[in-house]
């Protein structure tokens, strides 16, 4: 099918942005109205149900995208983060007190002539992945409170976001200050807002949506050969519950100079495995990123020479 994603931040909850919306480098989505219905449960003669309703319309699912620094600033914006301009170029975001920014996605269907969108929508998780041989990949986790569809194409000119695609090549892994790269093959990364919709008795959609546990951040590093020092370092790391800096960068290869770079000032490991026994063996280490009084965070986000 000829479908497009776009995607645009809204002037408020409850108005839909479909006007200013931009391309999303998409390459799945999930996000659709799922329905709940409810049967009676009157006692009655006979085999069949005798009546039900339409209860509930959860808009939520998953989009994900190939991605760039311009689909990273709307992704964290939707996921409660701000932003500040610092050294005149570079653009950083730390969580906010709020959820602020609600999101239009819209699924654009050309060769049908239709198109509809979920509205009122936040990001309850973002996962970060870099892996081999392949693009630095985002996947946003939506809950929206409204759907509506339209029996026509969208008919705006959506515009790009801005930023050239990110990919393994320009990746660079610290732990305490030094690059353990050349040791990794995939990061995930996942900020988990825990996000849940709220609904109200006289609506099939949600009316709020809470956070309903603390947030938290995860790392989960898979290294390319079974090192045993790396090993027994992190499982003495593990039981001893040290904390250390974990920083992250994701660069464009055209300009190397325009980059993301994730810092986690204090991760704790929460497990470490020795992998690929029948094989050539590697370590398998999963990091609890947590609150760091000196950022008020468990992670500070750098766009670097985003802004002109």
């Amino acid at each position: 099918m000829d479908v497009r994603f776009l995607l645009g931040k809204q002037t408020a909850k409850g108005t839909p942005q479909t006007t200013d919306v931009s391309l999303l480098a998409a390459t799945s989505s999930s996000v659709t109205p799922n329905v709940n219905k409810v049967s009676s449960k009157a006692i009655g003669t006979g085999r069949w149900e005798k009546d039900g309703f339409v209860s509930k319309v959860e808009v939520n699912g998953d989009v994900a995208v190939e991605l760039n620094t311009g689909q990273m600033e709307m992704f964290l914006l939707g996921a409660g983060f701000k932003s500040k301009t610092v050294a005149t170029k570079n653009l950083e975001f730390t969580p906010d007190d709020a959820y602020n920014n609600y999101l239009t996605l819209i699924t654009d269907n050309v060769e049908s002539d239709i198109h509809e969108y979920a509205q009122d929508c936040l990001i309850s998780s973002l996962k970060i992945n870099a892996q081999l041989e392949a693009y630095i990949t985002g996947t946003a986790t939506l809950i929206g409170m409204d759907h509506t569809i339209q029996n026509a194409k969208f008919a705006g000119t959506p515009t790009a976001f801005k930023g050239k695609p990110l990919i393994c090549l320009g990746s660079v892994i610290k732990e305490k200050n030094t690059d353990v790269t050349a040791e990794i093959e995939s990061i995930d990364i996942t900020i988990d807002n825990k996000l849940e919709g709220k609904g109200a008795l006289n609506s099939i959609y949600n009316k709020a949506i809470r956070q309903s546990d603390r947030g938290s951040v995860s790392l989960s590093l898979q290294f390319n050969e079974f090192n045993k020092t790396s090993y027994k370092n992190a499982h003495d790391m593990l039981k001893a519950n040290t904390s250390y800096a974990v920083e992250v960068t994701f660069a464009e290869v055209e300009d190397k100079t325009k980059k993301v770079v994730l810092t986690f000032p204090n991760c704790k490991i929460g497990n470490v495995e020795a992998t690929d026994l029948e094989g050539a063996g590697g370590i398998s280490k999963e990091l609890n990123a947590y609150f760091d009084d000196g950022i008020k965070s468990p992670v500070k986000i750098v766009l670097e020479n985003y802004l002109p």
